[in-house]
């Protein structure tokens, strides 16, 4: 019988691995290595890698991280992965940072800004080689502490308030603008917002793109129509709709929520109340996540390329491993708006 130790001794080696398919130990090395094997043909690549595959050979990443400095990991902060924004900007950062032999160590903060520096040291400590920020803070203690720690940050959805720390953000701007000059073109004149906190990058650049569009157009947006949430969830939007339709006995035409979530929560306060949408008011959200498309009636919403952020993040990520010095870079993706059932034509 095999004992376990036996078993643990009897690892396969990269010189196994070598002497199986016929070559060198350091042409094994290359191969096995991300990235290093640009000058070994490929069909020797390949056998070397068909051979370590059938003997069952397991890279040793602590050992590696040992000889190039590099664990090959780079860090993902998020508020929780169970929001729907994340997983597409995950999917698209690994698409990128996969193939070059990079894995993505994800991290929650739980809503929780004060353990956002606490997991920077964390990840610090397991030798991560970058650190992609996607939470709301946009303070500069994380920009000093990375700096200090010389690990590269890209922040992603948002930026940093000193702006020197590269990120990949949605056209926050461009999109609502597209959603209100939509509304305006159907028709819409008397028009609420459901804001977020105005220390939140992308919220205040919505907010920018709805005032900016509404007095291009001479539409008045009074304070009596404007409220703003705590925190952009479905809570919170319910609670906000509630404090808007109290102000006035007669409701708004359409409501512009900063996000799906707050939409969502909005449009449940609504119904409720006995209003039918869009018949007796209409609601717009921003992100389209899923299954805003299955709601009744199914939202309109203006469409963030999340897929398309992460990749733009995930090649920046590599520029700034490859040449650490490279200069802050603001990357902006445009967003899709998104027409459903959840808006009507005010001029039919």
């Amino acid at each position: 019988m095999t004992s376990k130790s036996t078993k643990r001794n009897t690892r396969v080696k990269l010189k196994d691995v070598a002497a199986a398919s016929g070559v060198h130990y350091s042409t094994v090395s290359r191969v096995m290595r991300p990235g290093s094997s640009g000058r070994i043909s490929e069909a020797v690549a390949q056998r070397v890698r068909e051979v370590a595959r059938e003997l069952g050979y397991r890279s040793n990443v602590v050992a590696a991280s040992l000889r190039t400095n590099s664990t090959l990991t780079i860090g993902l902060i998020v508020h929780d992965m169970s929001d729907p924004v994340y997983p597409p900007i995950l999917s698209g950062i690994e698409s990128i940072l996969s193939p070059a032999g990079y894995s993505v160590l994800v991290a929650n903060t739980g809503y929780n800004i004060d353990a956002e520096l606490d997991i920077v040291d964390r990840m610090a400590s397991h030798l991560v080689d970058g650190i992609f920020l996607a939470t709301t803070r946009t303070e500069d203690p994380i920009v000093a502490r990375c700096q200090d720690m010389s690990i590269p940050l890209i922040s992603v959805l948002r930026q940093t308030e000193s702006g020197q720390t590269s990120a990949v953000v949605n056209d926050c701007f461009g999109g609502m603008q597209k959603l209100v000059q939509n509304v305006i073109a159907s028709g819409y004149r008397d028009i609420a917002v459901i804001l977020a906190p105005q220390n939140i990058s992308t919220a205040r650049e919505r907010w920018d793109a709805i005032q900016t569009t509404l007095q291009v157009a001479g539409i008045p947006l009074p304070d009596h129509r404007i409220t703003f949430v705590d925190e952009m969830t479905t809570e919170e939007g319910e609670r906000a709709a509630s404090l808007l339709l109290a102000k006035t006995p007669q409701p708004p035409e359409l409501i512009i929520c900063v996000n799906d979530l707050v939409a969502v929560g909005a449009i449940r306060f609504c119904q409720a109340a006995g209003l039918r949408i869009p018949a007796d008011i209409s609601i717009s959200g921003y992100n389209d996540i899923p299954l805003v498309d299955m709601i009744d009636p199914p939202l309109t919403t203006v469409r963030m390329r999340l897929g398309e952020i992460g990749k733009e993040a995930g090649t920046l990520m590599l520029a700034h491993l490859d040449q650490s010095d490279s200069p802050a870079q603001i990357i902006r993706v445009p967003s899709d708006l998104i027409v459903r059932g959840s808006l009507r034509d005010m001029k039919n």
